[in-house]
């Protein structure tokens, strides 16, 4: 006997009762039922036995099958699981909350392209909680990103920002870190030289950078480390030379080095230079006070012992008031044209007394020199080139800057101080579009102040002592290191 048969008929007499019951005779209804359906079914019936037992058995199954596991939501990221949650809301909860943490320190959301999908599971409880998906470990899983914005100038990446405003930020103050409008000084323009360009881009949330940051890497500039090997007899000083550097930023890049710092040959140093991302230009006019230097000029006395030397008259500075145009390139003059001039106080000459030399020459001194005494110079200048550059050197079998400038006058009967400071000390202050050969131009290059020396020889060019790795040579005042470097001209 098939048990169908009988849940078949024990359906059917369940329909009829119900059909034509009376809900008043309910308990009536309920005895009836027992006694004459379900006495009716052969309970002895093996069928009936193995159908009952299979219903037990399922039910039995099925209940310590939910009372053994738990429910969960496997997360799946680009069709790979990484673990368990809760449930799917648990799971979203999460992604926000990590998306939300990447984000907040620059007032964004972070967003993913990852496929992130939940597949509802039951497991056992040992299971779930071995494989139960943590923050951290679905932070390390998640690929995200912030819409930020990429600030570059010729095709060169400087920074990535949360926003347009940011970078546009960043830019004027790098802008106003150069150029300073002011009563004396008013700017007519500035830009860049670069091609500076702000472009919507997807960022790690790592490569984000606050607009402080970005600055500083703006003045900080592009860095760039190379090895030297120290060769025999070079110094901290020379080393700078040799490389278009100052002996400040030598030290800079070798950490604990002084200049009293040993070093020996075979010996790796760093040299660590920096060249700015952007050149911020500006054109104006200016108009303020500046300093007329005194001259020095000396009379013999033969009261005095040859090499001795007496003050007669201190000198003291006088004063103008100029205005001029420029265009500076990140603050340094590239070009200057004096519009007008007006002395406010006339320089006094200081008047030194000095005893007889043994051989008669002329010395420094407020009278201007003639073309021929220019020319000579110059000429005397040009006749030196490929003279070796040896440091503390004043004769032609080596030169210094300044030695080289003090050789060259002393033939043409000028006697010029010894270092290149004291040279830019003495002799007459000169405007740069007020030039002529035969004029002494000064920069700052391997340390503050007058560093460096050479002999104008017009056209825009000078020819001086370079450095060790070059020694006398023409140059050109256009060039970059030196445009950038140039502090004055003076004429004796």
């Amino acid at each position: 006997m098939h048990l169908s048969p009988i849940l078949l008929r024990l359906k059917n007499a369940i329909f009829i009762r119900i059909k034509h019951f009376n809900w008043t005779q309910k308990k009536n209804f309920t005895h009836q039922f027992f006694r004459s359906t379900l006495q009716k079914i052969p309970w002895k019936s093996p069928s009936v036995i193995g159908g009952l037992t299979i219903t037990i058995i399922l039910t039995g199954g099925l209940t310590y099958y939910l009372t053994t596991t738990t429910s969960a939501a496997a997360v799946m990221i680009n069709g790979q699981q990484i673990g368990l949650v809760r449930n799917v809301d648990t799971g979203n909860n999460l992604v926000e909350t990590i998306l939300k943490q990447q984000g907040e320190p620059f007032g964004l959301i972070a967003k993913t392209h990852d496929q992130i999908v939940y597949e509802n599971v039951r497991v056992n409880p040992a299971v779930y909680l071995e494989s139960n998906l943590s923050e951290k470990k679905l932070e390390d899983k998640l690929k995200y990103y912030l819409d930020g914005y990429k600030l570059e100038a010729d095709g060169s990446i400087i920074a990535f920002l949360p926003s347009k405003e940011d970078s546009d930020k960043v830019l004027k103050e790098y802008e106003d870190y150069y150029v300073k409008p002011s009563d004396e000084n008013k700017v007519t323009s500035v830009n860049f030289a670069e091609k500076v360009s702000v472009e919507k881009t997807e960022v790690r949330p790592d490569q984000l950078i606050q607009i402080d940051q970005a600055f500083k890497v703006l003045i900080d500039g592009k860095i760039t480390t190379k090895d030297y090997t120290v060769q025999a007899n070079d110094s901290w000083w020379l080393i700078a030379r040799k490389n278009d550097m100052l002996t400040d930023e030598v030290l800079a890049g070798n950490p604990g080095a002084s200049k009293d710092t040993k070093l020996q040959p075979g010996q790796i140093i760093k040299l660590v230079a920096s060249t700015p991302y952007l050149t911020v230009v500006s054109q104006g006019t200016y108009s303020g006070p500046e300093t007329i230097p005194y001259d020095i000029v000396s009379k013999t006395d033969y009261n005095l012992r040859t090499g001795q030397t007496k003050v007669i008259e201190q000198g003291s500075n006088g004063s103008k008031l100029v205005t001029y145009s420029y265009v500076q390139k990140n603050g340094i003059d590239v070009t200057k044209q004096v519009l007008d001039e007006k002395i406010i106080k006339t320089p006094v000459n200081q008047v030194i007394a000095k005893g007889p030399s043994s051989q008669p020459i002329n010395v420094a001194s407020a009278v201007t020199r003639g073309s021929s005494g220019s020319s000579n110079i110059v000429d005397r200048a040009l006749s030196l080139q490929g003279t070796p550059y040896v440091f503390g050197g004043t004769s032609r079998s080596g030169f210094d800057c300044s030695g080289f400038t003090k050789y060259v006058f002393a033939s043409s009967g000028i006697s010029l101080p010894r270092t290149s400071y004291t040279q830019f000390a003495s002799g007459t202050a000169v405007s740069k579009n007020d030039l002529r050969s035969g004029d002494l131009l000064f920069f700052t290059t391997y340390a503050k102040g007058a560093s460096h020396v050479g002999i104008y020889m017009g056209g825009g060019r000078f020819v001086h002592a370079s450095n060790p790795s070059s020694g006398v040579k023409i140059s050109s005042l256009s060039d970059s290191f030196y445009s950038s470097r140039y502090l004055g001209a003076r004429r004796y």
